[in-house]
């Protein structure tokens, strides 16, 4: 199953194929807002964030820009979602 068609399904309705591209550019500024841009290359990083009712819970490593001015600055990549739950609003 894709990446879009897994929290899609996993949402229950919160996300649609209608706004699963906002969703996943809001989703990566979350998580490179929340990035550390010193976190040396390579190393595994983890992630949770409260975005659009949802508790989205993951990992990704921390990747060199490839800036050759910035040689030590990283950003999120190889993102992976590993927990979604819906969060309730009594």
């Amino acid at each position: 199953m894709s990446w879009n068609d897994l929290v899609i399904e996993k949402s229950r309705g919160i996300v649609t194929e209608k706004n699963i591209d906002k969703f996943n550019c809001d989703f990566w500024c979350a998580i490179d807002n929340e990035h550390n841009s010193d976190i040396p290359d390579g190393e595994f990083c983890e992630f949770a964030i409260d975005m659009w009712g949802m508790k989205l819970k993951g990992h990704y490593i921390a990747e060199w820009i490839g800036d050759d001015e910035y040689p030590n600055e990283t950003e999120p990549c190889e993102i992976e979602l590993d927990y979604l739950e819906i969060v309730k609003v009594a």
